[in-house]
């Protein structure tokens, strides 16, 4: 499993998510808190961290005007099915295209995104990340749950 998220511009981020055998290259911009969103619905799907724990959450990561949309859908306890539906104008869902759908170890994909964040703060720390993202700040809280 791999997950990168780099900071490419400002208001930028370019990454990409590999599961089993499926890659998903993406971009998203400063339209939405990208980062925040992700981490916010991936710490509502694990009891420890989240008061009122979920069985699926979802975000969008904007492209302008394209875009992606996130489904995060927890099976049991081990196991997370993620889904990523690409859009070529997410404002009016039009021509979706299945980018990935598999499932893999919750635990698993939730180290992989850390670890991610780990090199983007290493590389950027929190004031270059508001500096890159402009809009947000880094969601350090819901990292730090993580």
């Amino acid at each position: 499993m791999r997950f990168e998220y780099e900071l490419t511009g400002i208001g930028w981020a370019d990454g990409c998510i590999e599961m089993s055998s499926s890659t998903v290259y993406f971009a998203t911009s400063y339209v939405t808190d990208a980062l925040n969103d992700m981490l916010k619905a991936l710490n509502a799907l694990i009891p420890e961290v989240s008061l009122y724990a979920v069985s699926e959450t979802q975000f969008e990561w904007n492209e302008e005007p394209g875009g992606t949309v996130w489904t995060l859908s927890k099976i049991n306890d081990d196991s997370l099915r993620v889904q990523i539906m690409s859009f070529e104008d997410l404002s009016n869902k039009k021509k979706q295209v299945i980018g990935l759908d598999e499932t893999g170890s919750i635990l698993e994909f939730t180290r992989t995104v850390v670890q991610a964040l780990d090199l983007l703060l290493k590389q950027h720390g929190r004031k270059g990340y508001k500096e890159k993202w402009i809009n947000y700040d880094f969601p350090m809280d819901k990292y730090l749950k993580l």
